[in-house]
């Protein structure tokens, strides 16, 4: 065949829903123009086109070489069964050259299924080494008939190919395959990485028929992975045990097995009393005392100080999910615990019925003075008003400066407006510490009086780093001129980053009337990629003209790709048809493809005749179809002849 003297108008054709001329030029002699009208027909999918592109595909000998490869995909999209035989017959007739066509294929196969794909793929599966392709197309489709086969070709893909066969029994999610799953979840052998993706794929398993059969008990075989170190096996393990009651058995044993004092024979690794402390706070409903009554007692002895400070905090946080009396006062006696008190003071806030007036009492100094902070801490977690005096009365004992410190995180939490003035004063101070200064400044922002607007606009100039830090988070609550041009200083001419990137943060969430200051802010941007990336969201957050302005400031060839493709997708998501021009800048060969791709998208997003004129422009023009251009091409296509693809489906 002579080549075309002129390239057709396939993007005219696509938007005309053309098949037939499409048809014409998936014959034409240059292998791009042919590519691209093959991909167009199966965009406009319908039986026509599914007709010429099952022509192509029975006659490869009358176009382009090797362009009937191209058409089994979209084949497979529109779910075109006729197909299925052709497929079969190129399989059998030894016509895949390599891998690349082999995957092409099966996944084509995979998608359309059938009695006679599956006895294929069974069939595929008896092989010395079944291929990767073959196992993805069963794991497409999970026909129960093909377990068995997949189970004896896991023994041949061992090792090697282990990890994607292991991923494709787990996605069949029948219960025959758990055995398999637990012999490599106990071996010695198995990698923590195989043992880990086994651990998965046991938990895809339906919860009802668990457990499986295994020839054994189940839940010894998990035990290995419960023990491993990495939360990612160990944690789904605990799921898997806590299924049954012997498998609870397991957890409780392992976890009194943690206790200090026990032999070093028989003591776990404190990673177990971790993940089994973490799951019993996140299912206490199988736990405590009307499940069992050790558990609360081994889950206090693990608050021992002779416990690793992770252990305990974990047996805090469990017994703060159980509850009960016991639990309550040994969490209440632990609270003054320098190493753990933090997390016993959350575990306390926890406590289905929290002790309110012992935590009243430990603050008004009825306890110990190592308690008061993590009783100021506990009663704001509990948001209790009641605390509000004792909290201010101890803001100004300066004998105890963690309990000052705790106190303001405290009034913060409870948003008591009448704190702010001595919050104010505090935070003014230059006398007192840092960390003080930057807690009040912090609770200034939380209570959000407009008193203390004055305060906070100080703090953003004081020379700690943490109080100006906390006054840009603090000053994005007060949503007004003056704290955004504050804000907006800040983040232009603050040497620290992470205060400017705060700075910014905050005027994000401040709205319109932040947007001025947000788009000064693009020019010039500060070079620095993780403050110009915040301020470009920011602006995508604004409504209104003068935030889309700023971002098409950012347009311009002095910015990175990175920050182009931002800007592009920022500028989709707002979908202000002025920004067409901006975006069509983007479109220019000089610019990569994923900077391109962005463009289209955003463009295909606006829906204007400008628009979709860079949109079609570029498609006219581009060397090669991609995905991104095509869909960009279906958007306008459909946006014009809303009926012509809902006809077919």
């Amino acid at each position: 065949m002579e080549p075309d003297t002129a390239r057709p108008d396939l993007v005219r054709m696509r938007l005309a829903g053309d098949v037939e001329g499409l048809s014409l030029a998936m014959r034409s002699a240059e292998f791009i123009t042919a590519l691209t009208a093959v991909e167009l027909i199966g965009d406009i999918g319908g039986p026509a086109a599914a007709d010429a592109l099952l022509d192509c595909l029975e006659r490869p000998g009358s176009y382009v070489r090797h362009l009937h490869l191209w058409v089994i995909t979209p084949l497979a999209k529109l779910g075109e069964r006729r197909a299925v035989p052709l497929l079969l017959r190129r399989l059998r007739d030894g016509l895949v050259e390599n891998s690349g066509q082999e995957q092409t294929l099966f996944r084509a196969l995979g998608t359309l299924g059938g009695p006679e794909v599956v006895r294929e793929l069974i069939g595929r599966l008896a092989e010395p080494r079944p291929s990767k392709p073959v196992l993805d197309a069963v794991a497409a489709l999970r026909p129960p008939e093909a377990v068995p086969a997949l189970l004896a070709a896991l023994w041949t893909l061992l090792p090697g190919d282990e990890m994607h066969a292991v991923k494709v029994l787990g996605a069949m999610r029948d219960p025959r395959t758990g055995a398999a799953l637990l012999f490599l979840v106990k071996s010695e052998s198995t990698s923590p990485e195989l043992r880990r993706a086994a651990v998965k794929a046991l938990t895809e398993l339906p919860e009802e028929s668990w457990p499986p059969p295994a020839g054994w008990i189940p839940e010894i075989m998990l035990r290995r992975a419960l023990r491993d170190p990495d939360a990612a096996t160990a944690a789904p393990a605990a799921e898997l045990l806590a299924r049954t009651k012997t498998g609870r058995d397991v957890l409780r044993g392992d976890l009194m097995d943690s206790v200090p004092g026990r032999r070093a024979k028989y003591r776990t690794p404190a990673c177990v009393a971790v993940t089994v402390c973490a799951f019993i706070q996140d299912r206490p409903d199988l736990f405590g005392e009307t499940h069992d009554y050790r558990d609360v007692p081994t889950l206090i002895k693990l608050l021992d100080p002779a416990a690793v400070p992770t252990v305990r905090r974990a047996a805090a946080s469990a017994l703060g999910a159980l509850g009960g009396a016991e639990a309550t006062a040994a969490l209440l006696a632990a609270l003054g615990d320098a190493r753990i008190g933090g997390a016993v003071a959350g575990a306390v806030a926890r406590l289905p019925q929290p002790p309110v007036r012992e935590l009243l009492a430990v603050l008004g100094g009825k306890g110990g003075d190592s308690q008061r902070p993590y009783a100021a801490l506990a009663l704001g977690l509990l948001e209790c008003a009641e605390a509000a005096p004792l909290l201010l009365a101890a803001l100004d004992d300066e004998s105890a400066p963690k309990l000052r410190t705790a106190a303001a995180d405290a009034l913060g939490a409870l948003r008591h407006g009448p704190a702010a003035e001595r919050l104010a004063v505090l935070a003014a101070d230059g006398e007192e510490s840092g960390t003080l200064r930057a807690r009040a400044v912090h609770a200034l922002g939380l209570i959000g009086v407009p008193e203390s607007l004055p305060g906070l606009l100080a703090a953003v100039r004081d020379p700690s780093h943490p109080v100006r830090l906390q006054a840009a988070q603090a000053l994005g609550g007060f949503p007004g001129p003056e704290a955004a041009r504050a804000l907006g200083a800040l983040a232009a001419q603050d040497p620290d980053r992470d205060i400017a990137r705060a700075a910014v943060l905050a005027l994000g969430g401040m709205g319109a009337v932040a947007a001025p200051v947000l788009a000064s802010l693009t020019q010039p941007l500060r070079q620095d990629v993780d403050v110009d990336r915040e301020v470009i969201t920011a602006l995508a957050r604004c409504p209104g003209p003068e935030a889309v302005a700023g971002l098409m400031q950012l347009t311009g060839p002095d910015l990175s790709e990175g920050l182009h493709v931002m800007v592009a997708e920022a500028l989709g998501r707002v979908r202000a048809p002025q920004s067409a021009a901006a975006l069509g800048a983007l479109l220019a060969d000089d610019h990569p493809y994923h900077c391109r791709h962005a463009a289209l998208r955003a463009l295909a997003a606006l829906g204007t005749e400008e628009a979709d004129a860079y949109v079609l422009a570029h498609c006219r023009t581009a060397d090669r179809s991609t995905k991104v251009w095509r869909e960009a091409l279906t958007a306008i296509a459909e946006r014009r002849d809303p009926l012509r693809r809902r006809a077919w489906r």
